[in-house]
């Protein structure tokens, strides 16, 4: 449904994109992870047909995004990282709106009204977007993503600055996206966030480092090194200065270590299950990043 292959974009001497290839099915979440300006936004907008890919090729719901930009854009919804809302129209016109951009007029009312219920919208349906609160506000810029219900969907960073119970609830709403069978694919950068997804590609620097489920990067990043805890009050910049350690940061009362495979600094250590944070460190510092 989302395929790329070897896809680059240039911005004059700047190479944003470098050979990126993904596939991404029907009915999966995936997750485009890593920092800001690694790429994550310039590649959603090749395949939202906004920017035209420098080399390589992509397609999005069997379309070609060069040759056929407009009907990728009819195929697709896109919540973009600012809730994409006029906040002057109410959560129903709103809707209505969006709607009408791609469906027959006589299809708006139901598509309307079975996305007012299936996003819980139905108590705020007459309420002006702009008095909508943030969480609220960003589950109807969703909802419009979807009212024409979209083969594939595009979310860029759709909970930025939102509370964790938000979050809980657009990441709810996004499954039942893909349970539906639509293609959903989410650029984040928080990495309790990316564990949700199905799969992931890790961009850095411009280009996949990684891909696959959480736990197959996982298990890449634990051929590369281990993650451990210590309780000690060294000064940070001491250990992070004895030999095999790689990387370490605050954790509670002690440090948590990314340590060389056969590392075994003069510490007090405790082996911990690595989490996706750990994971992007551990595989950009191959890279070349750091952490």
């Amino acid at each position: 449904m989302v395929s790329v292959e070897q896809v680059s974009r240039r911005f004059g001497q700047l190479l944003a994109l470098d050979k990126v290839s993904l596939q991404v099915r029907p009915g999966e979440v995936f997750g485009l992870l890593g920092p800001n300006g690694s790429g994550k936004t310039t590649l959603i907008r090749i395949l939202t047909g906004v920017l035209l890919p420098s080399a390589g090729e992509a397609q999005v719901a069997g379309l070609d995004v060069r040759r056929h930009p407009e009907q990728v854009k009819a195929a697709i919804g896109y919540a973009t990282q600012e809730a994409s809302v006029y906040r002057d129209l109410t959560v129903r016109e709103n809707l209505e709106f969006r709607a009408r951009l791609y469906l027959e007029t006589c299809n708006v009312p139901q598509a309307v009204e079975e996305t007012i219920q299936r996003f819980g919208l139905q108590d705020f349906a007459h309420q002006l977007a702009g008095a909508l609160s943030g969480g609220w506000r960003q589950r109807l810029a969703i909802a419009q993503a979807v009212v024409h219900r979209p083969q594939v969907v595009f979310l860029d960073e759709p909970t930025t600055g939102l509370d964790p119970v938000s979050r809980r609830t657009i990441w709810d709403l996004i499954h039942q996206e893909a349970a539906r069978g639509a293609v959903v694919l989410v650029t984040t950068h928080y990495m309790d966030e990316a564990e949700r997804c199905h799969r992931l590609a890790l961009l850095f620097g411009g280009q996949v480092i990684a891909q696959g489920t959480p736990h197959e990067l996982e298990q890449l990043a634990l051929q590369q090194a281990r993650v451990a805890y210590s309780e000690t009050h060294l000064p940070l910049e001491q250990i992070r200065a004895l030999p095999g350690v790689l990387d370490g940061w605050p954790s509670g009362n002690g440090v948590r270590l990314i340590l060389e495979q056969k590392a075994h600094p003069n510490l007090p250590l405790q082996t911990v299950h690595p989490n996706l944070e750990d994971v992007f460190i551990i595989l950009t510092r191959s890279k070349g990043g750091t952490a």
